[in-house]
């Protein structure tokens, strides 16, 4: 399964030479497609040769630049709160834009932060989010950017404040992808609720997610377990179509709305995991 993932992957990533990527070498038990599309699976090696931001096209460098701005501040807020920084991801060279047609995002421990953009995705894709927003053609790509560049990018930044405390290694050998997905979006709540976009980003996800739980409900709700998604991991995290998955990222963030603490104690709580 790992190895189909790999392959959708690299198939769909350019290069700046050849058109595509060259394939990973990846033997990785945590792979995350939209923002959170990951597997547990054994230790990695990744030789990625990915565009450089100099060779991205003008739309990427854009998404590039907001995904290093909502880092940046995620990574001050860290370092007043604690001795630790997520310094690794705040290079341009470390944000990876180039995937096409797959949605997703995701920080698989090797400090580079993915994000699919929005003019990357198929027009099956866009009308596929179009759908799970409940929005006008128009304000679905607005919905998507701030679900994905903004928000998303955050909850992988907190997975890399995580791999830098307590070491992929560690994570990946100690915690479910379900846990890890859950607590990197809790304190990706609890982050927007300490500053000055808390109403405002709280009310988008709330209303975002309402329309994707209230579609997807009779579906998937009794499904919404770590053992489901161990084992069901490929369906619901499908890169083309993952609505599975989405209904697992809006449930999280309705399950960290109301266990959210504030941002010191949930960084706290990510850095005594190991001694629990």
């Amino acid at each position: 399964m790992i190895q189909e993932l790999i392959n959708l992957l690299t198939k769909k990533s350019r290069s700046v030479s050849h058109g595509i990527h060259k394939s990973w070498g990846i033997c990785f038990y945590y792979l995350v497609l939209v923002g959170l599309f990951t597997q547990m699976y054994c230790g990695f090696t990744v030789t990625n040769e990915r565009p450089q931001y100099k060779d991205l096209n003008a739309k990427e460098k854009e998404v590039v630049d907001i995904v290093i701005e909502e880092l940046t501040g995620l990574n001050d807020a860290i370092v007043r709160r604690t001795s630790h920084n997520i310094n690794e991801v705040l290079d341009k060279e470390h944000i990876s834009v180039s995937f096409e047609g797959m949605i997703f995002s995701g920080n698989l421990g090797d400090n580079i932060i993915h994000v699919a953009t929005w003019d990357n995705l198929s027009d099956a894709q866009r009308s596929l989010i179009q759908t799970w927003f409940s929005t006008t053609a128009d304000l679905t790509a607005h919905s998507y950017k701030k679900f994905f560049y903004r928000f998303l990018t955050v909850s992988q930044g907190v997975k890399q404040f995580m791999y830098n405390v307590l070491t992929p290694a560690w994570v990946f050998g100690n915690r479910s992808l379900f846990t890890v997905e859950r607590d990197s979006i809790r304190t990706a709540l609890a982050y927007y609720s300490s500053g000055s976009q808390t109403a405002e980003m709280w009310d988008f996800l709330r209303t975002s997610c309402k329309s994707v739980i209230n579609q997807y409900n009779s579906t998937y709700s009794a499904l919404f377990t770590k053992e489901y998604l161990k084992t069901h991991f490929t369906e619901l995290a499908d890169p083309k179509a993952p609505t599975g998955y989405m209904y697992f990222i809006c449930r999280w963030i309705d399950l960290g709305m109301s266990e959210a603490q504030n941002l010191s104690e949930e960084l706290i709580f990510l850095q005594g995991l190991a001694s629990q």
